[in-house]
Parts: C-alpha cells; structure tokens; sequence
C-alpha cells in the first residue's frame, strides 16, 4: 500500500485538493440565503408649524416732555450810533467786509455789481447823507479860488476836507469826484472807484496841484495852451487829458451833456452847466445813490440866480432818474447841497440860495443841506495860524 501511494503521490494530493473542495461546495450549499426585510411603518414626514407673531397693542406715542426749560430768544436790540463832530467831516463807518477790490486807479465795470449793500453815513461841510456809492461835485472856480493867498484859503480848505471824508470812507465804498465852474465839468475817473487805500492816494494826487496859495494865476480851469485838447475831449467822453497848467488838476476826463440829452430833459433852448452838468455827469456816468454839491450859487440853465426855474430843473432830473434808476423812488440818488457863502459874509444870501433856489431839489430827492458861513469854521489850528499869517500880508478878503 506504500508503495502504492509513494507511486501515486501526486495523484493523491490532487484527490485530496478535489475532495476538500468537493465539501466546501456542499457546506456552502447547505446555507438558506435570505433577505431580511424590515417593516416599517409611514415614511417620516416633517410637521409645518406657522408661528403667528402676537400683537401687540399700539399706543400713540407719548409726548416728550423734559425737565430742562428751553433758554430764552436772545433779543436783539439796534444799536444806535450818534456820530461824534470831532472834524466836520465826520462820518459814522459800518463793519467792513473783506471783498476782493480792483487794484490802484482800476476802473470799475459798469454792471459788475461790486458792492456790499452796506451804507456809510458821512457828513460833507454839515450835509449829511448816507450810501454805499457816492459822487462829490465842487466847485473850483474864482468864487472858492482868489487871487492872493489869503483868499485862495477857501478852495484851499474845500480840497483838504475833502481829501479827509474820502480818507475815511470803508474800503468797500466806491465814489469818485468831479469839479466844475460854468462850462466846465471835470471828473477824476471815468468810472466808480473803490476807495481802497490805493484809489485815495489816487484822489490826493489828482488834486494837489490845485490851487497853490503862492503864485500869479487865475483859477484851475484857464487851460491856456491845452484848452484846444480840453474842448476836444468834452465831446468825446471819456478822453483823459493830461500835460495841463501846474494850477489845474493833474489830470482830467472833461465832460459835456450831448445835445440830444439836453433836448430830452431840458427841452430846445436849455443846457446844463455848472453844478447841474455836474449832477447830470454822475447820474448818467457814474449811477451813485449819493451826490454832493458843493457851490456858492444857483444857475440852472434857464436863469442865473433868481431867475432860475428850480421846480422844472427838479421835474427834468425826476425824469431823468426814472431813466436810469427805474420808477421806484427809493433807488434814487440822494441829493445833498452845500452853499459857500461869499466871503464868508454873505449868509442870509446863502441861505436863501439853499433854501429858495435848490429847496425844491434838495427836497424831491430826498437829500440835506448845509451853509458855509465862514470856511474858517472848517480850519483846523495849523490852517487858521496860515489864514493869519495871509491875512496880515494881504488883507481880508474883499470879494
């Protein structure tokens, strides 16, 4: 048997291999496959609950109600400010705003709109006024300029006060100044001037060769050999005409209404001179809401003195300030007159001249009026030691 099975070794180990997996097949088939199942029940589902917000009742709201008391309205109160006569060119200055100005001697376009709606009193030889643009006419002629020293005082002084109320103007007001004597009406600038500190130092030197009180000469206006060019410039506004007499200004826009503009408010055979081209000068030029006149006498165009027509001069510049500043009154230009009595003697004339004769303009447009009724009121101590001095050289003033 051995022997048998060392021969068939290997036929013996694959028997053995079969036999061994012959019984795994039968046990592996001895097994009952099944399926286990579970029973369930419904399907989970999710149970939609809507949660209703409660409402809550709504009250009105309540009042606030604060224990702080509420501080009281400041109460403002005008503050009224009398102006003290310290010179007689004293001049009440309102808070000045800082704006942006034209340089030293720059013109003014006409409709630029500088201005500040503020308004400065002054007071020019007691005439008193307020505004935020305005225009001084002089007169410079041989009533105010004389021939010696002593009666060359009075123009002397004119220009002094004068150069002392523009020095004191706020630099947001604009002005300008203009001379005149019969025929002739010389303005400074042909335009509003801001009176910047530049435009004041302008004005003093427009005017300080007037009127020298030494020297032979007649009055600022004997333009001797330049009243060729002055004649010319008249009708051809505005033309500047320098290289002048040293006596006269040093330098002038000379100006003359037109024909047609005579025609239009004086009628045919009337035109304006003296101080009434002057005034027709700034309202038609310069458009001020104030003027100054200062003169020693009334002529109107339609008569010298007494023989003048005060209410159709007024009826002609109503007209005319309808024109340019529109039917409202209330923009019209104030118009103030001072009268130099002569000689500083004549005051019950004087005051007949203001009152009379340019009564009826002072008052439609709403202006002041003063006398001079002796330019030594006006002096201050150094001019009045002067006036001594002349006087004792040249006598009083016999005009």
């Amino acid at each position: 048997m051995k022997r048998f099975l060392v021969r068939h070794a290997k036929s013996s180990a694959l028997l053995t291999t079969l036999a061994i997996h012959a019984g795994l097949i039968v046990f592996a088939v001895g097994f009952v496959a099944f399926a286990v199942t579970i029973d369930r029940k419904d399907p989970f589902q999710g149970i939609r609950v809507d949660r209703v917000r409660p409402q809550m009742p709504i009250r009105p709201p309540r009042p606030f109600h604060s224990d702080r008391k509420k501080p009281p309205k400041p109460q403002f109160q005008p503050i009224a400010v009398k102006p003290k006569k310290v010179e007689p060119t004293d001049f009440v200055i309102p808070p000045v705003a800082m704006i942006n100005l034209p340089m030293r001697g720059e013109r003014v376009p006409e409709g630029t709109g500088i201005g500040c709606n503020f308004e400065t009193e002054m007071t020019f030889f007691d005439s008193e006024s307020k505004g935020e643009k305005v225009c001084f006419i002089v007169h410079f002629g041989p009533a105010t300029i004389g021939d010696n020293p002593y009666s060359r005082m009075t123009g002397y002084v004119i220009r002094k006060r004068l150069e002392e109320i523009v020095e004191r103007l706020p630099a947001y007001t604009l002005f300008n100044v203009a001379c005149y004597w019969a025929g002739d009406t010389c303005a400074m600038s042909p335009d509003m001037l801001p009176a910047s500190p530049e435009n004041k130092q302008l004005m003093k030197e427009w005017m300080a060769p007037v009127n020298p009180l030494e020297g032979s000469y007649d009055h600022c206006f004997d333009w001797q050999d330049a009243a060729g060019r002055v004649e010319s410039a008249r009708a051809q506004w505005p033309t500047r005409v320098e290289n002048l007499p040293s006596y006269s200004p040093k330098w002038v826009y000379p100006y003359q209404t037109s024909a047609e503009t005579d025609r239009q408010y004086l009628g045919e055979t009337t035109r304006y001179v003296h101080w009434g081209r002057g005034v027709a000068w700034s309202v038609l030029t310069q458009k001020p809401d104030t003027i100054f006149v200062l003169t020693t006498n009334y002529i109107d165009g339609w008569g010298n003195g007494g023989n003048g027509a005060p209410s159709k001069m007024a009826a002609a510049y109503k007209q005319m300030f309808t024109d340019i500043y529109g039917r409202n009154q209330k923009d019209w230009p104030t118009l103030n007159v001072v009268v130099l009595s002569s000689a500083g003697k004549d005051v019950e004339r004087a005051n007949d001249v203001l009152n009379t004769q340019f009564g009826p303009l002072v008052k439609a447009f709403n202006g002041d009026g003063s006398v001079i009724a002796d330019i030594a009121d006006y002096m201050n101590g150094e001019e009045k030691a002067l006036l001594r001095k002349y006087a004792a050289e040249h006598g009083k003033r016999n005009d």
